[in-house]
């Protein structure tokens, strides 16, 4: 971001919210960068921008729209970039249609299921080449240029300013700014907050955004790309070891049913050996991670206790969640940092369905709203609600905050870093480690006895951390248990110096493959504090980032084709 020459910041207080990233924001400023604040509210950011644009809340998609109009009928593309790195050239299947031709569906839409068959919008294949057929002229009707060039074609300037509030003097002021500050020697960024991310079509914000971006030549080179700024500090940390229904540590995906039923199945989906990059050698990570959780009881005979995992049936993420409290279907509910009862969209939905409950855990510093619901929220006032007839038996557990415990947070640019433990937590907090080991160690202690096979996944987990004196187990055990170890041959029992030595034959162990190497040779480098003046400008001796402690990653689109870069700057 310090080295672009035009920073839009759209759906974010960023000078508020994110004062540390914003830093690099008025780094650029200083350099003669163009600052644009593009949103509903007037704020910090807004008063430290160049210009701010209002916009009215939810109308994103036709401002974008319309900048991508501009840059195609105005010649504003970055062409060479476009034709290089882009598809904007291939041609399309025949058989597909756009929203124009169809009332506003695309092509392949079932009204039963309310989903798409996407077989029409495949590429058409040259019957010489089998490779798919392109056009560099782009004059084929077909192209992915001309499709997009119809598509956004609707969304003039008059159209922004009818739905968006935008006058037409300040919408093109933006498109001038972003066109004229990209190309060979410049770059521009955009950058969003939860503004996007928590809206109902913020994945179409996003994706807006990104063709824009392509179409300017701005991915994959410095100054350029589309910022997530996060609402937390370790929000990629729960991405990349992940609170995430869909996914296991490291984006492995989470196994389905019917589809991922025996492990060369999963390990087919997940590693093709045909592939280049990280992925062909998926199958190593996967097995890593079952060695991790179930050591010696996963073997090459139980396929490395790989039914031991759950499968996903279909979506299960927080909604679908309460949907199914409201139908009786979940008995309990845990909350950990969460506070869905005014946190979380629909707010009297989440309040009925945790009526529905039979128990909830609710771990917070404060006494939340979803802990009180049954007894202050709106529903208890209007009489919707009676506390003497509310069922879920709520369990309160008071929890350490960031200065109370030890562990780990990874921001955006995949930096891990180790927080040291300031403070013993007061009274009866505790951090969420030590709940789950101590939870852990209760529910596997009463299933001692057990035979029955559904037990065996958490009876047969490696459960075993050091702990201090107050029960607090060893997090930077658990950082070396994700890291991994090998658990064979001449360097046994010493953890892994990178993802590479893991391997899909179970002489190896790694609870997230993207971490390997943070605890190389015994050292935890997450907690590495070398300060910048004493090393080079890529600081790698400052906490570790994943992967293999790299701490830029460009793409092929960050040089011109001939691999020079695109500017000399």
């Amino acid at each position: 971001m310090a080295n672009a020459d035009c920073i839009v910041i759209q759906g974010s207080n960023m000078a508020e919210a994110h004062p540390v990233g914003f830093q690099w924001v008025t780094e650029a400023k200083k350099r003669g960068a163009r600052v644009i604040h593009i949103d509903p509210r007037f704020s910090r950011t807004s008063a430290l921008a160049d210009k701010y644009v209002p916009i009215r809340a939810g109308s994103d998609i036709v401002f974008l729209g319309a900048l991508i109009r501009w840059v195609i009928e105005n010649d504003a593309y970055f062409a060479e970039y476009v034709q290089a790195y882009t598809n904007a050239a291939t041609i399309i299947n025949e058989d597909y249609r756009d929203t124009e031709d169809l009332d506003g569906l695309f092509s392949g839409f079932d009204k039963d299921s309310k989903t798409y068959d996407q077989t029409s919008w495949a590429y058409e294949i040259d019957p010489e080449t089998g490779r798919p057929a392109t056009d560099p002229t782009y004059e084929h009707p077909r192209t992915v240029f001309q499709i997009l060039k119809r598509h956004y074609s609707r969304y003039t300037p008059e159209l922004v300013e009818q739905m968006c509030g935008i006058k037409r003097e300040d919408f093109e002021y933006v498109a001038r700014s972003i066109t004229q500050n990209s190309g060979r020697e410049r770059t521009t960024c955009f950058a969003y907050a939860v503004g996007w991310t928590q809206h109902s079509m913020g994945t179409q914000f996003i994706r807006t955004a990104a063709i824009l971006q392509l179409l300017l030549g701005n991915m994959g080179r410095p100054g350029g790309g589309i910022m997530a700024l996060r609402g937390h500090a370790t929000i990629q940390g729960a991405s990349d070891i992940p609170t995430l229904f869909h996914l296991l540590p490291g984006y492995l995906p989470m196994p389905k049913a019917g589809t991922h039923d025996t492990l060369d199945q999963y390990l087919g989906a997940v590693g093709d050996k045909k592939k280049k990059g990280f992925w062909a050698n998926g199958d190593a990570y996967a097995v890593s991670l079952l060695k991790s959780w179930w050591g010696d009881k996963a073997t090459p005979e139980n396929d490395f206790a790989y039914d031991y995992l759950p499968r996903i049936n279909g979506p299960h993420g927080t909604y679908q969640s309460c949907m199914l409290m409201l139908e009786d279907k979940v008995d309990g509910y845990f909350l950990l940092g969460q506070n869905p009862a005014v946190g979380s969209a629909n707010g009297r939905m989440q309040r009925m369905a945790m009526s529905h409950l039979k128990w909830l855990v609710v771990r917070d510093f404060n006494m939340i709203e979803s802990a009180t619901w049954w007894k202050e929220g709106p529903e208890i006032d209007t009489g919707e609600l009676r506390t003497e007839d509310i069922g879920t038996e709520i369990f309160f557990m008071p929890a350490a905050n960031h200065t109370e415990k030890a562990g780990t947070f990874t921001q955006t640019q995949r930096l891990v870093q180790w927080r040291h433990q300031a403070i013993t937590p007061p009274g009866d907090a505790t951090s969420d480690l030590e709940f789950l080991y101590d939870l852990g160690n209760r529910i596997r202690a009463k299933l001692a006895d057990s035979t029955d096979p559904r037990d065996r996944p958490l009876l047969d987990l490696t459960w075993d951390y050091p702990v201090d004196e107050h029960g607090e187990p060893d997090a930077s055990a658990v950082l070396a248990e994700i890291n991994g170890f090998h658990l064979d041959g001449p360097n046994k029992g010493e953890p892994l110096a990178n993802f590479n030595e893991m391997r899909a034959d179970g002489t190896t162990s790694g609870g997230c493959w993207i971490y390997t190497g943070v605890f190389a040779d015994g050292i935890n480098h997450a907690a590495n504090r070398k300060p910048g003046q004493e090393q080079d400008t890529a600081a790698r001796e400052w906490g570790w980032a994943w992967p293999a402690n790299r701490r830029m990653l460009y793409n092929r689109a960050s040089a011109d084709p001939q691999g020079k870069p695109w500017s000399e700057r």
